[in-house]
């Protein structure tokens, strides 16, 4: 059958999509390996009814060997839900709409825009470019007026730190909108993985805590959690003036198929949410595998499904896109580059890696500069 062939590098959802969510009420504390640290993940959102939600985190206890769910219940008031963080230590306020629409992925040119590539669950160094660079301040909140922030996919997996990432990018949005500006997170390929049972870079901290509740990780993201509703109203492919942004890349044969940029975004979502019972699955291989925007790497790299892509082809994709400059992440680089005679700017610098400079992306009156958590701006060249 086609369609379990072009699922197998997700065959983990077989088995796993099984887990029943029934395990969401199990008891609050259970013996658990001594070998997993202690954390707080969290909160979490579910919806209960269509005006009730649950709010839970996990606290483990690797000293007892305990973990249990802190939970409790709230009703949203004029289609807003706020509360303050209850577990853990966690003092934050948490601003959430009842209403999570996506938006068009087309917007007029800004004055003033960061671009952030891969962040991986690292949290405290996003906080230090953010901080350093007067986009929040020391509270985590927005001061960067109408200016635009763009998060180039892949905040998921591999660190331990990815649900605070999460709720950051969450509360900026909100904030930054009241203020002019705004907060822009397209999705890559672990946005993907996180929502189609793919646990391959998943950090054993949430493994474990999905465990607990007899979840997979997935299952934290689901249709009926804020986190999972958001995620699934984001864009795959964005404009902003004259500059493209993606995680991974266009490639040419995906450029064959002519998709505007809201008719991408509206595609790629109907694959991530039909994923088990696609009506059309026509365009599949190219908008979940190799030649897909969150997985291409032909920008920089030359693999055996494709050849390196050639100026003429990043030429024939901003001509069709309207643009000057595709900016993406997904392939690490050492440091946030430009190249073809900036009509394309590499983004994904490895964050919170000792080895590289963590850094990101300042586009300032049609200039581009590297920005960095400990030391002043430097124009690309």
């Amino acid at each position: 059958m086609r369609l379990f062939n072009i699922y197998f590098p997700f065959i983990t959802l077989l088995v796993l999509i099984s887990c029943s969510l029934d395990g969401y009420s199990q008891q609050e504390t259970m013996p658990d390996s001594l070998l997993v640290s202690s954390y707080v993940e969290g909160p979490h959102i579910r919806q209960i009814s269509n005006n009730r939600v649950d709010v839970f985190y996990i606290q483990h206890d690797s000293i007892k060997n305990k973990t249990k769910k802190i939970s409790r219940s709230y009703r949203y008031k004029n289609d807003t839900l706020i509360f303050k963080g209850f577990a853990g230590g966690d003092t934050l306020t948490y601003v959430v709409p009842k209403n999570i629409r996506p938006r068009s992925g087309i917007f007029e040119k800004a004055d003033k825009i960061i671009v952030l590539g891969d962040i991986h669950g690292e949290f405290d160094a996003l906080i230090s470019i953010l901080r350093y660079n007067k986009v929040i301040d020391d509270r985590n909140r927005w001061i960067f007026g109408d200016g635009h922030i763009v998060f180039t996919g892949d905040v998921f997996d591999r660190g331990k730190k990815v649900t605070e990432c999460l709720w950051l990018i969450f509360q900026l949005e909100i904030q930054a909108k009241k203020a002019g500006g705004r907060v822009h997170y397209i999705i890559g390929n672990h946005e993907m993985m996180a929502l189609l049972f793919d646990d391959r870079y998943v950090n054993t901290k949430y493994k474990h805590a999905a465990r607990f509740l007899k979840y997979h990780y997935s299952h934290f993201f689901d249709k009926y959690t804020v986190l999972g509703s958001w995620l699934r109203s984001k864009n795959t492919l964005m404009r902003i003036g004259d500059q493209l942004f993606v995680h991974g890349g266009i490639s040419p044969k995906f450029l064959e198929k002519k998709m505007k940029i809201d008719d991408v975004n509206i595609k790629m979502r109907y694959h991530l949410n039909n994923y088990t019972q696609l009506e059309d699955t026509t365009l599949v291989d190219l908008f979940l595998y190799s030649y897909s925007p969150l997985w291409y790497r032909g920008y920089l790299s030359r693999t055996p499904s494709y050849d390196r892509i050639s100026l003429a082809e990043v030429i024939k994709t901003l001509d069709f896109y309207e643009s000057m400059v595709i900016i993406f992440g997904h392939t690490p680089v050492a440091r946030v580059y430009p190249f073809y005679s900036f009509k394309l700017i590499a983004m994904d610098v490895p964050i919170g890696d000792p080895n590289f400079i963590d850094q990101a992306l300042l586009i300032e009156n049609q200039k581009y500069y590297r920005i960095f958590a400990h030391k002043e701006k430097e124009r690309l060249r």
